[in-house]
């Protein structure tokens, strides 16, 4: 078991002054928010973050609040503690923005960010996330807190089949959601037929 501050770097995404304003093309930078992410997960049944995926801006602050893409996004705040991987693209030309909303984990070598991801995500680990929130109405994690939860930490080439054994599992998920959409469609169609045919 290790602490989670001897297997990561952990710091506070930034804070905006005021509300941000996306813009649909031509921005400079990517930004993450929490409600983009719970949005992204949901429709894609992953916590796998494409960078592509994200809103742009228009940014004109210090580079120092970029954050590389590789690294683990965990909500700080809401009740909400599902981790994201930040999925480096070959397409991705623009730096990412991640808002204040997020703890940003960036993994040392002994641990795979993918891995991190899906541990923080893990049942047990959400119920220590939980408890260690502070706050009624707003329940929020602070990092000096989050540093020093202890995860089991295996060799990389264990992290690894973890890792390809969760992408199947998610893939799969993907795909029977996709097969219930279309059922769901072809009985919306065959409904409005049967409708069409008694009046």
């Amino acid at each position: 078991m290790k602490t989670l501050n001897s297997i990561a770097n952990i710091r506070t995404g930034y804070t905006f002054r005021e509300k941000v304003e996306e813009v649909a093309v031509g921005g400079n930078a990517y930004v993450v928010q929490i409600k983009d992410v719970r949005k992204i997960h949901q429709d894609g049944i992953s916590f796998n973050l494409p960078v592509v995926s994200l809103p742009q801006i228009n940014w004109t602050g210090k580079d120092n609040a970029f954050v590389s893409a590789g690294s683990v996004l965990l909500p700080a705040r809401g009740g909400y503690f599902k981790a994201s991987y930040l999925v480096p693209t070959d397409s991705a030309s623009m730096p990412v923005v991640v808002s204040s909303q997020f703890l940003v984990l960036t993994p040392t070598k002994h641990i795979l960010a993918e891995f991190l991801c899906w541990v923080l995500n893990q049942p047990a680990m959400q119920r220590a996330l939980i408890e260690s929130s502070q706050g009624t109405s707003m329940p929020m994690l602070r990092a000096e807190t989050l540093k020093k939860l202890k995860i089991a930490v295996p060799s990389l080439k264990t992290q690894q089949h973890i890792i390809e054994l969760n992408r199947l599992w998610e893939h799969e998920q993907q795909l029977t959601q996709a097969l219930l959409k279309n059922r769901e469609n072809m009985l919306q169609g065959v409904f409005q037929q049967l409708l069409k045919e008694t009046n």
